[in-house]
């Protein structure tokens, strides 16, 4: 393990700690964050992370509230990038939520744990990764009223979108992915072809 050194001055004791979760999680998973390693790698003494976070929970709620908040900011910039039609604003937005994916598992693999919190950090879990979903079944619902998407339960629809992606999500950061399909076909390439077959499972018939 690296030293520990001084990591933030200023007063921004919080985004430090929250940075030196992140680093835990990205080298040990988040089964390793505990209040005294945060502390560790942000170079301050086991009791100075209390001053923000009330105990393991508000911390690992507070790495997950950035986490969807950086996730559908990204989402709604693509989406918005994306032009008026209904379908590509769709795609992009679910563009953007691989790419998150891909490129911050740390926060991809903390966000989805929930099984780290008690029972209350539960609670407020389902209240913070709510949003997102929800806007798929907006999405959904808006795509299908144009005709563009095929009629059904928007929320088993959007249930099932999820379940792809993230089982997709979870192989490729796990790097399970090159061992089961080789270096014939590069990670975008696979990448594209689970959003098209998500889009061509929905298309109308």
């Amino acid at each position: 393990m690296t030293a520990a050194k001084p990591a933030y001055h200023h007063g921004d004791l919080r985004s430090a700690l929250l940075q030196a979760a992140l680093e835990v999680i990205d080298d040990t998973g988040p089964q390793g964050l505990t209040i005294r390693e945060v502390a560790r790698r942000a170079g301050v003494s086991h009791a100075a992370p209390y001053r923000h976070f009330a105990d393991k929970d508000d911390l690992i709620l507070a790495v997950v509230e950035q986490g969807f908040e950086l996730m559908h900011t990204n989402m709604m910039a693509d989406k918005a990038a994306a032009g008026p039609d209904p379908l590509d604003q769709f795609s992009a937005s679910g563009m953007a939520y691989l790419h998150f994916a891909m490129h911050y598992p740390a926060y991809y693999r903390v966000m989805f744990s929930g099984d780290l919190l008690s029972s209350s950090g539960q609670d407020s879990l389902r209240h913070t990764s709510t949003a997102a979903f929800e806007q798929m079944l907006t999405d959904l619902k808006l795509c299908q009223r144009m005709g563009i998407l095929r009629e059904g339960d928007t929320m088993l629809q959007a249930v099932a979108i999820l379940s792809t992606v993230h089982g997709f999500v979870s192989l490729a950061n796990d790097n399970r992915i090159s061992h089961l399909v080789g270096a014939e076909y590069s990670m975008q390439e696979i990448q594209d072809f689970v959003l098209a077959a998500i889009f061509q499972g929905l298309a109308v018939q």
